[in-house]
């Protein structure tokens, strides 16, 4: 009985497939979808199965339908990768379907080193029978210019068929399986005109007996005839370890700010964080490939390219927009992100940029030899620091000398006391910078022993936070 139901389909699919696979092109189409990529390969939905035509389709992927039979990308619980499946329907005796991809048209089947693909029966007439795998090709042989084979897991022998579970048929790998339209009457366990032993063979002895066989139409999945009230599932369809995930895009009905919203940066910053926007739909999932518009719809601030930046959202949905700037005006900022008519909005904000204290720690330091020669003359210098943080404005110095020493020469100074003190009166010192004179000390004649100097500064506009480094105190010796 198993053998007479991969002979059914081997008469039927066979011719059946033989035409599908003449109106196909010969050029190689690369198995790649054109919708967002699955986990680890492809994604293809309904849109990118078209019926099979006199060309290629241009996602690479088409339907063979005969009667009533169809094939959908469904959403359903059940799916075992993602949200959907391919579900292939056979109502009736003489319904049929097959999906194929096409990206190996015209390749050698030695090319062809790991096929694999799962399948669910929903609702079955005979639990000895899930869809099938097909290869059309050219054997490339005497006497015969097509064949088609045919992977069943029914003749397998290593796990039985189920209804109602998701099982996986690792095609390239599996003991047996294998049969060719064509080849009838035929004796399991002895090798048909192809060279293999039908049903029992794996694929490593169907590729080893047909070296030279080409592709015809692609790889294909098939619901034959012979199978009313069949309905089933196939999803993950692995063909040389790409992995196609048969899934409807998902319809975006959700965008949502979920990174950078809230934060605050002040005048003429960057915001510390970008912002971003999750792009979802049904059941939370995330929609992938889409683009993202960001605008700056309220406040001072710009993206690198003026008010509005486009981002396109990754596998998880996410679209995340280029650094956001802070203007010249401090306030509230809103950026709008869209996509389609769906729409989010951010609230931030620019904060004033900070005040700095009308502040100057000023200091002053002697420059003053160690010793110094009765009767002879010295420079000493007079350094006066500004710390900030603002600048210094009217800034008064002063020096003070012991008796026995004069002051000779102050340029730029004022000279009083019967020349031992002197004051500088100096319009500004920035934050951060210093500024010093030079004065002439001479020593009279009849003093010796130590002489102290002492130093001093004093701002008049600004507020100086800390005193004790206003003043300071040098002793020099003078030696005879």
């Amino acid at each position: 009985m198993a053998r007479r139901v991969g002979e059914r389909g081997a008469r039927v699919g066979g011719r059946r497939l033989l035409a599908a696979a003449l109106v196909a092109a010969v050029g190689f189409v690369p198995l790649v979808a054109g919708t967002a990529a699955a986990a680890d390969g492809v994604r293809v939905g309904n849109d990118q199965i078209p019926a099979c035509g006199a060309t290629v389709s241009p996602t690479g992927y088409c339907a063979a339908v005969r009667n009533a039979g169809t094939a959908a990308v469904v959403d359903d619980a059940r799916a075992r990768t993602g949200r959907g499946y391919l579900r292939l329907d056979t109502p009736g005796g003489g319904d049929k379907v097959t999906v194929y991809a096409q990206g190996f048209n015209g390749r050698k089947l030695s090319e062809i080193t790991d096929l694999e693909y799962s399948t669910l029966v929903e609702q079955g007439n005979d639990t000895r029978q899930v869809p099938a795998l097909n290869i059309p090709l050219n054997p490339n042989k005497a006497g015969s210019t097509f064949t088609t084979l045919v992977f069943e897991p029914v003749y397998t022998a290593t796990t039985p068929l189920q209804d109602g579970t998701w099982q996986t048929w690792p095609v390239s790998s599996a003991g047996g399986g294998w049969w060719a339209s064509g080849t009838d009457p035929v004796t399991t366990g002895v090798p048909n005109k192809y060279g293999f032993a039908s049903y029992t063979a794996d694929f490593a002895a169907v590729k080893a007996a047909l070296p030279d066989a080409v592709v015809v139409g692609g790889i294909a999945v098939n619901q034959g005839s012979g199978n009313p009230g069949l309905r089933s599932g196939v999803d993950d369809l692995r063909i040389n370890g790409t992995t196609v995930d048969f899934d409807d895009p998902v319809v975006p009905s959700a965008l949502a700010a979920t990174g950078g919203n809230g934060q605050s940066a002040r005048v003429r910053t960057a915001f510390a964080q970008p912002l971003s926007a999750t792009l979802t739909g049904a059941g939370n999932a995330p929609v992938a490939g889409q683009d993202v518009t960001f605008t700056v719809t309220g406040g001072s601030a710009a993206f690198p390219g003026g008010a509005t930046a486009t981002a396109t959202t990754g596998a998880d949905g996410v679209a995340t927009g280029p650094a956001l700037s802070a203007g010249d005006t401090a306030g509230p900022v809103t950026v709008t992100a869209t996509a389609g008519t769906l729409s989010t909005t951010f609230a931030l904000t620019v904060t004033p940029a900070p005040v700095i204290p009308r502040e100057a720690d000023l200091s002053v330091a002697l420059g003053v030899p160690a010793t110094l020669k009765a009767g002879t003359t010295t420079p000493v210098t007079v350094t006066v620091r500004n710390a900030g943080p603002a600048a210094a404005t009217r800034v008064t110095g002063a020096v003070t000398l012991p008796q026995g020493l004069k002051v000779t020469a102050a340029p730029g100074g004022i000279v009083g006391g019967d020349g031992r003190s002197v004051a500088y009166l100096v319009p500004n010192v920035a934050a951060g910078t210093a500024s010093t004179f030079t004065i002439t000390v001479t020593a009279d004649r009849t003093v010796a022993g130590p002489r102290t100097l002492a130093g001093a500064v004093a701002p008049s506009q600004v507020r100086d936070p800390k005193l004790t480094n206003n003043a300071t105190r040098v002793t020099t010796t003078v030696v005879r």
